[in-house]
């Protein structure tokens, strides 16, 4: 029971995050279904200028960087900014050619050379302190932030820098405070955020948000309203709205919302629907799903984000060919995104093709090792492994995929199939109990209840 609730509380978890993560991605970047962990992705920028714009001082030192002459690199660094007073100081630059470089036992000691070497510049506080946000460290982030910005309110130096950093470090407060549920410190920080940048519709969104925290969706609304305006390309208020009410428990609410945002207030706009057409399916309304996901592929057939949420729908549906058939039509438009090949690997390895099992795997095994902290690049490959008899291979993927943290119930379902198939009733039993319990529906529920009903309690 114990392993129940650990599993359940895990999975309301991974629910009131999910629709919120896609949201804000789709907001940036587009659909990002099944994507890789946070911790994939190189690390806070310290804003050096692009490639385009950089000085010969700056090549220079990247140059040696690339040449492992760190010396001469950091020497470099320094010439630039004497040059420039509004480059970051030359240790934390030294830090981003680290992180670009993939060499993060090299980016914490070149951070903290930095405080050391310039103990008032906040900029150096300001990249650990995301670091430690990144990594979950909310104490430690909040204490770093807390000290950027007090070091900001002295800081004499380069203007540019300072009207940079301002609303990054309140960005930083509010999202201590919001993991922490403080919605009025959120809201404090937020309004400051404003008062230095007062049309930024990031942050108009984050006070919506922390607006209806504290029961004020009226005064939220008109938040979203106010940041559209500022954001024309922002998605539709009222569907960000619906979100809300989602995570809030009301989807009552959010119904009434996402229905109105979808058939009045953004008929034709593509992110609207690919919005409410993932939360329909995270919502178990898999028929109005396949309908948002036909009118989103209908309103533009190319979209990689589109094909790839109607392959999704396809996929709880059981309909694998079809699936894959919008999954490769996805990937003609998006070869390199993890989401696609994931979700082809899975479609291919149910189809009893060997040849498509085979591709299935080739995507699945690379995947797994690009991303080797994604539990969703691990259960696809313990997946594709158990489906091509691969018993004890899968058994050590999937059981990584489940200690990587917040499995989805099919990832659960995967590894109950595993261990049934060694005789461990009693765990795979356990298991199919918690996501079977789970409201979060899962493209394989008919087959987790049918294994529930073989295994015989020990």
């Amino acid at each position: 029971m114990k392993k129940e609730n650990e599993i359940m509380a895990r999975k309301k978890s991974y629910r009131t995050l999910t629709l919120a993560a896609f949201a804000a991605a789709i907001l940036l970047s587009g659909v990002q279904l099944l994507a890789q962990e946070l911790a994939e992705t190189p690390g806070p920028d310290v804003g050096t200028p692009p490639a385009a714009e950089q000085s010969e001082e700056i090549k220079a030192a990247i140059d040696k960087f690339r040449q492992r002459d760190f010396p001469g690199a950091l020497k470099s660094l320094e010439e630039a900014v004497k040059k420039d007073p509004d480059l970051p100081p030359p240790r934390v630059i030294m830090a981003q050619l680290f992180v670009r470089a993939r060499q993060m036992g090299a980016v914490r000691g070149s951070l903290e050379a930095a405080v050391m070497e310039m103990p008032e510049d906040p900029q150096a506080y300001t990249v650990l302190a995301d670091f430690a946000l990144r990594e979950r460290r909310i104490t430690e982030a909040g204490l770093l932030y807390d000290k950027a910005a007090d070091l900001l309110e002295k800081f004499t130096g380069s203007t540019k820098r300072k009207e940079a950093l301002q609303p990054r470090v309140l960005g930083g407060l509010a999202a201590v405070a919001e993991a922490r549920a403080d919605w009025p410190e959120v809201q404090k920080h937020v309004e400051a955020w404003l008062k230095v940048q007062p049309d930024s519709s990031t942050a108009m969104q984050r006070l919506a948000r922390a607006l209806f925290k504290q029961k004020e969706p009226k005064k939220a609304y008109d938040m979203l309203k106010e940041a559209a305006k500022a954001d024309p390309k922002m998605l539709t208020p009222s569907a960000i709205l619906a979100t809300f009410y989602e995570q809030a428990g009301d989807h009552e609410n959010a119904v009434k919302w996402m229905t109105y945002a979808v058939e009045t207030a953004a008929p034709k706009d593509l992110r609207t629907h690919l919005l409410a057409t993932q939360w329909a399916l995270e919502t178990n309304q898999i028929d109005l799903a396949k309908k948002l996901a036909e009118e989103s592929t209908n309103l533009d057939p190319k979209s990689s984000d589109a094909n790839l949420l109607r392959g999704a729908v396809n996929l709880f549906l059981g309909d694998y060919k079809a699936a894959e058939g919008y999954f490769q039509a996805a990937h003609m438009q998006s070869p390199d995104s993890f989401a696609v090949t994931n979700n082809l690997a899975l479609a291919m390895v149910e189809q009893g093709d060997e040849s498509k099992k085979h591709t299935a795997l080739a995507y699945a095994a690379e995947n797994a090792r690009k991303y080797p902290r994604s539990g969703e690049a691990q259960s696809t490959y313990g997946w594709v492994l158990y489906k091509m008899g691969r018993l004890q291979e899968a058994g050590v993927a999937l059981q990584k995929a489940m200690n990587l943290g917040n499995p989805k119930n099919d990832t659960i379902y995967y590894f109950a199939r595993v261990l049934a198939e060694t005789g461990n009733t009693k765990d795979a039993k356990t298991l199919l109990a918690a996501a079977l319990k789970s409201k979060n529906p899962f493209s394989k529920v008919a087959e987790a209840k049918k294994l529930d009903a073989t295994l015989k309690p020990e």
